[in-house]
């Protein structure tokens, strides 16, 4: 299962998806992460909520047929706090998990084929969003 990481540029105009190395776990990605955003003008990609809720309304729109996508919202509680928050996106197709969009930018992907329907769905949604 890869991890990605979405970043933006600086000017906050152009999406870029880097695969994580195999080493990377989600437990040390902050790390790889922050040597990335010194090595570049990038920076990470921290989805707004309405950005999840556009995202998951296009895979929605988009699964009319046979095989229709789902999108199911993650809710954590920090342990200092009395309210819940969505942590993350769950995208599944035919009860085959797809990717997890984690707020902070991360992706784990248990389908690499879905990378370019999540792209061309992000683009269109970060478009209508802003």
């Amino acid at each position: 299962m890869p991890l990605c990481q979405l970043f933006i540029d600086k000017n906050k105009s152009q999406f870029m998806l880097m695969k994580m190395p195999d080493e990377v776990t989600p437990d040390n990605y902050q790390g790889w992460v922050s040597q990335k955003e010194a090595e570049s003008t990038i920076q990470a990609f921290e989805f707004p909520q309405q950005l999840l809720d556009q995202i998951a309304m296009e895979y929605l729109d988009d699964s009319q047929g046979s095989a229709p996508y789902e999108a199911k919202y993650v809710l954590m509680k920090a342990s200092d706090e009395n309210a819940l928050f969505v942590s993350s996106l769950e995208l599944s197709r035919n009860g085959d998990e797809k990717m997890d969009v984690i707020r902070n930018g991360l992706l784990i992907v248990f389908d690499e084929n879905e990378l370019q329907h999540f792209s061309d769905v992000l683009q269109k949604a970060w478009n209508e969003t802003n």
